[in-house]
């Protein structure tokens, strides 16, 4: 996970930008009515997001035509994001490129690897139809993260998956994500969570959601194959001119210089994962 400055647009302006581009008058003046709705439900989100309690903003669990806010329905709600802030020829698409842009070096800050290219809903509108166009619950991310993430409820603080605008801290400064290695041939990499000891059960718990939510076990084992394949060659010609100990230095090597970028990159944990193999380092990686 990579951490983010939340974006500082005014949620009920945002809003009102989407909801300007609505030609149909009646429609307008029903979703006017509700800005004050709309600002309430943003500053319970800024209200709980740090300090881990999204999961207890209420749901709307109805069907699309239900009236979820004055005299709007839970579609009408989703639409303004669909319908209003998505589409390339509406205002409001300025402010959707511009919180995409703001993913670190382009990259989605859920897997840390995908290239941002869409804004995700962390709780998402499905569900939560009065956050549609929320600056603070539109993250940058990738496709994969985005369609592959289930439209879930989290019910409890320990089923939320890390939020790159709140979670930093100790989610980004002390190492959980470690990598092992599968003595097959080719070699792979097994990737696995194991969060420091002195963690509360609540963030050990947290960091396991976000490793399962976006299935990343799987999906750095893919990105780590290609990396080893590339290492082949120059792990044999450092055996060859110096010895084993000359390919342990450099796994050791790239490993700390992956860590002082990010402790808990898929990158980090495979490195590391090599340099503590003995199998490996001695001759696994031909």
């Amino acid at each position: 996970m990579r951490a983010m400055t939340a974006p500082g647009y005014s949620p009920q302006e945002v809003y009102q930008v989407c909801i300007n581009s609505v030609s149909d008058l009646n429609l307008r003046s029903r979703l006017n009515a509700v800005v004050a709705n709309i600002g309430h439900a943003a500053d319970e989100y800024l209200q709980k997001g740090p300090i881990s309690e999204l999961h207890t903003i209420a749901s709307s669990e109805c069907d699309n035509d239900t009236i979820v806010v004055g005299e709007v329905t839970k579609k009408e709600l989703k639409d303004v994001y669909s319908a209003h802030m998505v589409p390339r020829t509406k205002p409001a698409r300025t402010i959707y490129d511009s919180i995409v842009a703001r993913a670190p070096l382009g990259r989605c800050p859920f897997c840390g690897f995908g290239h941002a290219t869409t804004l995700d809903h962390y709780l998402p509108k499905s569900k939560y139809p009065k956050l549609s166009v929320l600056p603070l619950n539109l993250v940058p991310s990738c496709k994969d993260c985005n369609s592959g993430k289930l439209a879930r409820t989290p019910s409890t603080q320990e089923e939320q998956s890390l939020h790159p605008y709140f979670d930093h801290a100790n989610y980004v400064e002390e190492q959980w994500l470690f990598a092992r290695v599968v003595h097959t041939e080719p070699v792979t990499l097994n990737f696995f969570v194991s969060p420091p000891d002195d963690w509360s059960d609540s963030s050990k718990a947290r960091v396991h959601a976000h490793f399962d939510e976006f299935k990343l076990a799987a999906r750095y084992a893919v990105e780590s194959s290609s990396q080893l394949a590339c290492l082949r060659d120059t792990l044999a010609m450092h055996r060859e001119q110096n010895g084993v100990d000359s390919v342990r230095q450099h796994l050791e090597f790239e490993a700390q210089s992956n860590y002082r970028q990010h402790r808990n990159s898929w990158q980090t944990a495979m490195f590391q994962g090599l340099a503590n193999s003995d199998w490996y380092c001695n001759g696994g990686f031909i």
